[in-house]
């Protein structure tokens, strides 16, 4: 990455990944426990990981891996909206 990324650079990049998120799988989502949220954000960082060992033993460039840092981040943040709203699966179901 030739450019170095500013905090609301980084920020918007993270809200566009959300955007996308809820584009594709739609809003809101109450279809998840913390346990299922874990699990997504856990292969998240899985993908991100993958791409780290690609940086440093490939010696690729650093995009993809800054890539997956954000579609992490973006998850995160559904998780956070998810519990923000005081949903759990089990709550919402009884909605």
């Amino acid at each position: 990455m030739n450019k170095k990324l500013t905090r609301p650079e980084i920020y918007g990049a993270i809200d566009a990944e959300r955007k996308r998120q809820d584009a594709k799988w739609g809003y809101p989502r109450n279809d998840h426990s913390a346990t299922d949220w874990l699990a997504i954000l856990a292969e998240e960082v899985g993908e991100a990981a993958e791409q780290s060992l690609r940086v440093l033993f490939d010696d690729e460039h650093p995009e993809e891996f800054v890539r997956e840092l954000i579609h992490t981040a973006a998850v995160a943040v559904c998780a956070i909206e998810h519990f923000g709203r005081g949903g759990t699966r089990e709550e919402q179901a009884d909605e």
